[in-house]
Formats: C-alpha cells, sequence, structure tokens
C-alpha cells in the first residue's frame, strides 16, 4: 500500500496525522492508518494526535478515525492551532482544527502577512503593510491600518470586526472595500457583506445575530 496517504509529524503539541485525500479514498485512507500504527507497535501509546485539515471529513468519519485511534492507545488532543511549513519568512501560515479561532497576542508589522485556517483574533495593531488572511472570520481589538480579508476560501458569511478602523483594505471572500483617508468611523466597526457589497457599521453587540442571520436568509 502507498506509505504516502497517510504521514505523522511530531509537534509540541502531539502528533500530527496529515491524509492524502486527494489521491486516495477514505477506506484505503483507514487500511494505510491501521497499517502504519500496526507497524509502529507501542511506539505511540498514550500520545495525543491532531488530523491536519480534519473539516475535510465527515462526522461519520472522523469517528471511525477515531475508532482506529483508540484501537491503538493515541487519544485525542486539545484543539491547538499549529504552524505549517511554509518558504515565505515573511508570511506565517497557521492552521486551527474544524474552524476554531487563533488569538495573535502581537502587533503585526509592515511587510508581515498572517494566514490562519480558522478565524483570526488580533489583540494588536495591524500596521500599514500588514496583512491578515483568514478562511473564517477576522476581530481585531487594536488599530487596523493594514489590510484584512475574511472568508479567503470564499465564505460570504465571514465578518471583521474591527477597533479604530483605518484599514488600507478590507476584503470577504471575493469583495473588496477601500476606506478612504477621511474616514470619521467611530472606534468599533463591523463588516459584513450584503447584497454583493461590502457594508461597514457600528458594531452594536444586541443587532449583531440579527445582521448575521439576515445575511445567510
Amino acid at each position: 500500500m502507498n506509505s504516502n496517504i497517510v504521514s505523522i509529524k511530531g509537534t509540541p503539541n502531539g502528533l500530527i496525522f496529515y491524509f492524502d485525500t486527494d489521491e486516495a479514498s477514505f477506506s484505503q485512507i483507514c487500511a494505510a492508518l491501521e497499517e502504519k500504527l500496526q507497524k509502529s507497535g507501542d511506539f505511540f501509546t498514550n500520545a495525543e494526535y491532531l488530523i491536519d485539515r480534519e473539516s475535510r471529513f465527515t462526522l461519520e468519519e472522523l469517528a471511525i478515525i477515531e475508532g482506529i485511534m483508540s484501537k491503538y492507545r493515541i487519544k485525542r488532543g486539545k484543539l491547538a492551532p499549529h504552524l505549517l511549513d511554509h518558504d515565505e519568512q515573511s508570511e506565517l501560515v497557521y492552521e486551527t482544527i474544524v474552524g476554531d479561532s487563533m488569538l495573535i497576542t502581537k502587533s503585526i508589522r509592515s511587510g508581515q502577512k498572517i494566514s490562519i485556517r480558522g478565524n483570526a483574533v488580533i489583540m494588536g495593531d495591524i500596521n500599514p503593510g500588514g496583512e491578515i488572511v483568514a478562511t473564517g472570520n477576522v476581530v481585531v481589538m487594536g488599530c487596523c491600518r493594514g489590510v484584512l480579508h475574511a472568508g479567503a476560501e470564499g465564505d460570504e458569511t465571514s465578518y471583521i470586526i474591527a477597533y479604530d478602523m483605518q484599514a488600507q483594505q478590507l476584503r470577504i471572500a471575493d469583495h473588496v472595500a477601500t476606506l478612504p483617508n477621511s474616514t470619521s468611523l467611530s472606534p468599533l466597526k463591523l463588516a459584513v457583506v450584503q447584497n454583493g457589497d461590502i457594508v461597514i457599521t457600528d458594531y452594536i453587540p444586541a443587532q449583531f445575530q440579527d445582521i448575521l442571520v439576515s445575511e445567510e436568509e
């Protein structure tokens, strides 16, 4: 059997299992996983694991994979993000599990790009030339003077919330909005897609869910 169907990488957060869903069927993945764990003997016993891009599997398929792992006494790990390998030093690419949020507690400098599979929560400033890209939502609790891109894989229901929004550009899915330099926006703003355009309004918690529901209808 092709040994590349299942690969394992050790990280500080536990074992990361990578499955080649492009070339192998789910039954082939299960067979390859069983074979690899059987050959490993007790090497992975009591280890914790995460699955790379597990959203590619259905809940039923994940339950089957978890059953195979349990058979070899490998425990499901915590939902922690991990840094993916990337060639460009100026870009950091992170992945969360099943769309969970990643918290970044530092400012994003000019020329730095951070890409996140999941939601991005930034507890710092986005400096001019800095960029945040997320497949989910983007929340910035500092001053934003850079570029924010939510729903990067096409999810138009994603949103952006930013404090002191002075962004060079906002993107949600394939929609783009540019804020004028003379903007006099109040501190906390919400950006969503409405009728094919990005609309920026005051963020009012009591109205927030109503806005999201109206977008889904």
